[in-house]
Formats: structure tokens, C-alpha cells, sequence
């Protein structure tokens, strides 16, 4: 999974997500959602949130990031929906 992640993968889909998805509410504030993905940033805008309900990624600073979930399954799941709207949605 490591290989799968990176910063300009997840910026790509941050985009995507912006451009195409929903306004919605999050913890961290505003952001948007699509298809079952809620994206937000935090007050400064250094970290990007990726949530799907169950799994929680940041991306942060140099482009680290960090995810947690319960389960490998949890994950899994959550890294195909990533995967499906990148390939499915344009910038």
C-alpha cells in the first residue's frame, strides 16, 4: 500500500474531489464529498483530510502521510475508493 500513496497522487485527487464532488460538512470545517470520499484542509492549509467514515488520512507537510483505520480491510477499501475516482473523474 505504501508504493500505492503519495503526496502528488493524493493532491491529484484532492482536485478531482474539489472540481467534481459536494459541498459537505466535516470535522475540520467546509470541504467536499464524492462518492463516499469527504475531503477537507486544516486552518492553514498544510494538511489535507481524506475520510471515507472509517478511515482517516492526512496528508501533511513534504508531502508525508499518515492513515488510520481498525482493520487491513478497512484500508483496503478505503484505497480502492481513492482508486476509483481517480480513474473515473478528470481534472
Amino acid at each position: 500500500m505504501q508504493n500505492e500513496i503519495d503526496g502528488k497522487f493524493l493532491l491529484n485527487l484532492y482536485a478531482k474531489i474539489e472540481k467534481h464532488g459536494e459541498v459537505a460538512s466535516t470535522p475540520h470545517g467546509s470541504g467536499f464529498q464524492l462518492d463516499g470520499i469527504t475531503i477537507s484542509q486544516g486552518f492553514d492549509g498544510y494538511e489535507a483530510y481524506f475520510s471515507d467514515g472509517q478511515v482517516q488520512l492526512t496528508l501533511g507537510f513534504h508531502n508525508k502521510w499518515h492513515a488510520d483505520a481498525s482493520t487491513e480491510q478497512q484500508m483496503e477499501r478505503f484505497l480502492e475508493k481513492l482508486k476509483h475516482i481517480q480513474q473515473s473523474y478528470s481534472l
